[in-house]
């Protein structure tokens, strides 16, 4: 495993302990900075949007470790994504908020190390989220 993906989990590991407040704080935290994305989230549980963000890890963490399948998934999660309305702009705001909230749970383990490994890593996950997105538009 990557040094990367070690620390990716290791990290994961701190912010799952209280998973409940990570994904309450993750919406949060969107719908305050962007309140415009809240309507695509208004038919979803709180069940449904903590799946999200599970999903969102899990491809992060195993795209680290070196899935392959993972950019074929990510390609097919974007479309569905596109269809529901959402843009290139709002997958930017997902991570800004997943930075943030992570900032906020990891306390004093958060270092700028920390964020740059996890926002290169949310980036090249939205990036294979928006190939075919992009790809129509170009």
């Amino acid at each position: 495993m990557s040094e990367v993906a070690e620390r990716l989990k290791q990290s994961l590991e701190i912010l799952a302990a209280d998973e409940p407040t990570l994904i309450r704080r993750v919406y949060e935290d969107l719908f305050e900075h962007h309140p415009q994305t809240a309507v695509l989230f208004s038919e979803h549980s709180r069940a449904v949007r903590a799946e999200m963000v599970r999903e969102v890890l899990m491809y992060v963490i195993d795209h680290n470790e070196g899935a392959t399948w993972v950019e074929e998934n990510l390609t097919s999660l974007g479309d569905q994504h596109e269809v529901n309305g959402v843009t290139l702009e709002m997958y930017g705001w997902f991570v800004d908020s997943l930075l943030r909230i992570f900032a906020e749970i990891s306390g004093p383990q958060w270092c700028v190390e920390l964020e740059d490994s996890w926002r290169t890593a949310l980036e090249l996950v939205s990036d294979l989220m928006c190939k075919s997105e992009s790809g129509a538009a170009g």
